[in-house]
């Protein structure tokens, strides 16, 4: 299963799951991007959008 990462700072407890997430990496292939870069350009955010819609289950934090 592929599984995103989005970190976006929404969620305080956001550690627990990402901490959670990194034990699913043997298992399932995981990616993680934070978007709360204040650099990000055009092609990062189209970056964002294919690893959407490549992800089998995104979850934001």
């Amino acid at each position: 299963m592929k599984l995103l990462e989005l970190n976006a700072g929404l969620f305080p407890d956001a550690q627990t799951v990402s901490a959670a997430l990194r034990q699913m990496e043997a298992a399932h292939r995981v990616v993680s991007i934070d978007v709360r870069r204040r650099d990000m350009t055009d092609g990062d955010w189209d970056g964002v959008i294919a690893a959407i819609l490549a992800s089998d289950l995104t979850i934001t934090l």
